[in-house]
């Protein structure tokens, strides 16, 4: 009696420490306002350490029996299955065609195996791992120049119906080593043109300098960046 309840003991322990690192992995994302943050990781980690220690221990009263195999992975493997519907309600794609989503699917998918990895027992991987999520997400959102990747912008220009305003704006953005693509034209008088496409524009720009370039054309619409 006192061997199962130091087993539940330790057992308990192990879903508590994939709580926490859950939880720690969780702060960072719910600091960002992103759709999954600090309860849901920590209820994530949580879920998958117990259905590890399910998978691992849950069975041993039934594996004991005379000529019984089991096979101990099963249960673990189908919290990699469950991950799959998480993603689905995460992973958005707008109009533009720009996807978000992406960082915390696969976050969540690395709190899942963190969670997995403790409640197996493997505490130093699963601290481990859990140390380099936060130092990666925090490491990269530090906005330096070496992390940076270009940034996708949806701009709208009022023209009018001639190629020279066209022309300048392309010259213009150029210089800056802005390249334009996916455009979309439509009328909206005799002699007005709305010229609509994408841009992208280089690491070198923060976004106060990208407002300020694209503000000084007069032409300019609206902007969007991703």
């Amino acid at each position: 009696m006192t061997f199962v309840a130091g087993n539940e003991l330790m057992y308990i322990f192990r879903v508590f420490l994939a709580c926490v690192c859950g939880g720690v992995i969780g702060i960072e994302r719910q600091r960002r306002t992103k759709v999954a943050g600090i309860k849901t990781h920590m209820m994530i980690s949580i879920a998958a350490a117990l259905m590890m220690l399910i998978s691992k221990y849950g069975f041993i009263d039934v594996m004991s029996m005379a000529g019984i195999d089991w096979d101990v992975s099963r249960v673990a493997a189908g919290i990699i299955t469950g991950m799959g519907i998480l993603s689905g309600g995460i992973i958005f794609t707008s109009k533009q065609g720009y996807v978000s989503g992406i960082t915390t699917a696969a976050g969540i998918w690395v709190t899942i195996g963190i969670g997995m990895a403790i409640g197996a027992g493997m505490y130093m991987i699963g601290i481990g791992t859990m140390l380099m999520v936060v130092i990666i997400q925090l490491l990269l959102h530090m906005n330096l120049k070496v992390f940076r990747k270009p940034t996708k912008g949806y701009v709208s220009f009022k023209l009018e119906n001639d190629t020279a305003a066209f022309e300048r704006i392309e010259k213009e953005l150029a210089t800056y080593k802005i390249s334009m693509y996916q455009f979309e034209w439509e009328r909206k008088g005799k002699n007005t043109i709305l010229m609509r496409c994408q841009i992208v524009i280089p690491t070198k720009y923060d976004r106060d300098e990208m407002v300020h370039i694209l503000m000084s054309i007069p032409e300019l619409e609206t902007f969007e960046f991703s």
